[in-house]
């Protein structure tokens, strides 16, 4: 076991508890959690695996099979946030518009 692995495995475990604490979230999101918190241990406790998968799929390496996926699981995050943020601005707008239409009603 090389040096680094020990220490990726304690990132992640810290990783996952945190999210299992602080964030609430529904059954489905923990155990997607759970389940890629294992693919992950899988590939940092056998390295090899990955380059073997990544190979099946045509990409020569793991790590550069990993690096597809992550780039676009953030490119997917990134227009999920969007669309979040437009909601959220959406909401807040009519809200204030509410607040504005209530108050003016009172005389204040």
């Amino acid at each position: 076991m090389k040096l680094i692995q020990p220490a990726l495995l304690i990132i992640s475990m810290l990783a996952l508890l945190a999210y299992l604490r602080f964030f609430r979230s529904v059954l489905v999101d923990r155990l997607l959690a759970l389940f890629i918190f294992a693919l992950q241990v899988l590939a940092i406790t056998f390295p090899e695996a990955t380059n073997r998968f990544a190979q099946s799929f045509g990409v020569g390496r793991g790590a550069d099979l990993l690096f597809y996926l992550f780039a676009s699981g953030s490119v997917f995050v990134y227009v999920l946030l969007y669309g979040k943020l437009l909601s959220t601005e959406a909401k807040v707008t009519q809200i204030a518009r509410t607040l504005a239409i209530r108050d003016a009603r009172k005389g204040n």
